[in-house]
This record gives structure tokens, sequence and C-alpha cells, in this order.
């Protein structure tokens, strides 16, 4: 029964090409199917049946979010804490003396915001054999039987992630500094305070001004962006490629290729990402969680106006 499910759901997105190439809930894979997807993997293949390897990809893909969901809200509570904390340390006057034993406390949030950033420590719970790398390797499989999508302008917007939580970020950080301060009994010192607050701000404006300065030389040299956050959003049409942080339009003409990079069993850390190739100059890769939209979509968008850029597996390294 669940096989006959399955296949109507696969039937539905074959027949119909301006839908998702991965339905977004489909049928649950069993236990058993669980371990079929992961042995295939195992051996570096695809499951045969796209109707399941449609659902390995679509179950992946709700864990990686549930990941990165957490990795924000971690994000989140530590910048709180950290900034909580600085505020009121500013509205001490930068010097706390005698401070009570639970302030230690306050900063421990912080710390797996902090492994997060600096890429030691990367969330993840109970996934059932379902590995990052099923994506990509279901995901191919896909592709190479998927049809492009119906030729018009597309935009691959930008996915907010932590950035659409600053309406919630800011106040937080305000009461987390403000009760911090009236905890520690302390008379405030605003000016000493803002005294502090503005040698430092010097000195990160100073650091601030140089990577403008080395981004604003890349834009003028035409170089590809170094991350999808100035990349994005990303439009598709009948004149080419347009990329937000560089000038003009990237002519079809200047495409080579399109590729789906991901984790494999080697580097299971590895994102899922988009590369376009072009000719003479380094290629544009942005990452899945960059995107608003899945991958499949950019790729099949493009082969609606390039046919002869259809998908071919590629070596992702």
């Amino acid at each position: 029964m669940s096989g006959q499910r399955a296949s109507c759901v696969w039937a539905t997105v074959r027949a119909v090409t301006d839908t998702p190439l991965v339905p977004d809930a489909p049928a649950k894979l069993s236990q058993r199917d669980r371990h079929l997807v992961a042995a295939f993997a195992a051996k570096g293949r695809p499951h045969p049946d796209p109707a399941m390897a449609a659902a390995a990809v679509a179950q992946v893909r709700r864990l990686n979010r549930r990941d990165r969901t957490l990795r924000h809200l971690l994000q989140g509570a530590g910048t709180v804490s950290f900034f909580g904390s600085i505020l009121a340390l500013l509205i001490a006057g930068g010097e706390v003396r005698d401070a009570p034993w639970w302030l230690v406390l306050l900063f421990l949030p912080a710390v797996p915001g902090v492994l997060i950033l600096m890429e030691v420590w990367e969330p993840g719970g109970r996934r059932r054999r379902l590995r990052p790398h099923l994506e990509s390797l279901n995901l191919r499989m896909l592709l190479e039987l998927a049809e492009p999508c119906p030729a018009g302008p597309v935009t691959i917007r930008r996915h907010r992630g932590l950035r659409a939580w600053w309406p919630v970020l800011v106040p937080a950080v305000a009461v987390v500094g403000w009760s911090t301060w009236r905890s520690l009994h302390v008379p405030a010192n605003v000016m000493e305070g803002l005294q502090n607050f503005a040698a430092g701000l010097i000195a990160w404006t100073l650091i601030m001004l140089l990577a403008a300065i080395g981004r604003l030389t890349q834009w003028w040299r035409g170089a590809p962006p170094e991350s999808a956050d100035a990349a994005t959003p990303i439009t598709i049409d009948a004149s080419g490629l347009r990329f937000r942080s560089l000038p003009g339009v990237i002519a079809w003409s200047e495409v080579s290729a399109v590729d789906l990079l991901g984790p494999t069993m080697a580097e299971p850390e590895a994102p899922v990402a988009v590369r376009w190739s072009l000719h003479g100059r380094d290629p544009i890769i942005i990452k899945a969680d960059d995107m608003a939209q899945p991958p499949e979509t950019a790729i099949r968008a493009i082969w609606a106006y390039r046919p002869d850029l259809r998908w071919r597996p590629v070596d992702a390294s």
C-alpha cells in the first residue's frame, strides 16, 4: 500500500513540471526502507525507486531544517546572553566588583553559539540512519529524471535565517542587560560606559572599513561573491543570471555548467550547494541553506534556457 502511495506521489511530480521536484511531505519511510536507502548509500548509489529516493530526500531535509532551527536558537540565545551582559557592564560603567556568582551562568548560553560560529560543533540529533549525504546522492538521480521548469523569470530568494529574528533579539538583549544591571546593585555610570564603548566601536569600525574596502575591490574587479549573503537573490531569465553583488548580467553564453554539490561518505559535513561554472572566471557556489527555494529549482530553471546544461553526474570534489 505504501509503495502504491509513493508511486502516485512520484507520478504527480513527474506529470506537473512546475511543482517542486521533491514533495515537502511525502509518506514517511518505514524502518525497513530507511535501512535499504542507507544500504544503497553506503555503496555510493541512490535508491533505484524514484519515489523512495524523493521520500528519503524530503525526510533528510526535514531533519536538516530541525538541526538548522536548533542551531539558530542556540546562536540567538548566545547572542542575547553575550550582548546582554555587555550592555549591563556599559550601564555600570564597565567595572563591576563583588558580582554574584550566578552571573557566570549568564555567559553559559553563549558557549554553544560561539562553538557553532567557530565551526567547532554542529548540532545534530537522532537521524535514524538518514545521514545528510543521502540528500545529494538521491537528488542527483532525481535530477537525471526531471524535466526543466517552465521558461519564465525565476528569483531565488535569500533564506534569512537568524536575520529574521532581529525584531526579537534586540529587545531581548535590552531586557537581559537592564535586568542584569539591576541585580548587580551597582550605580549607573553611563558616561564612563559610553566612553569605553566608543573606544571599542572605533576599533571595530576600522576593521569593518578594511573589510568593506576588500569587498569593494572584489566587486570592482568583477570577482564572484564569497558568500550567498552577497549573491542572493538570484534572478534567472532569458537574458541570463543576475547576482546581487555582481554588476550587470551574466549572459547565458558565459555559463559553462551548473552542478549540484553536497556531502559524501568521505566528507559528511560538506554542505549541499549549487555551483555555476563560468567561462574565464571562478565559479559561483551558493549553499542550499542560504536559498529560500530548494537547490533543484535553480538548476531546473536554468535548463529552461540552456537545455545543453541538463543535469549530468559530476564529481563534487
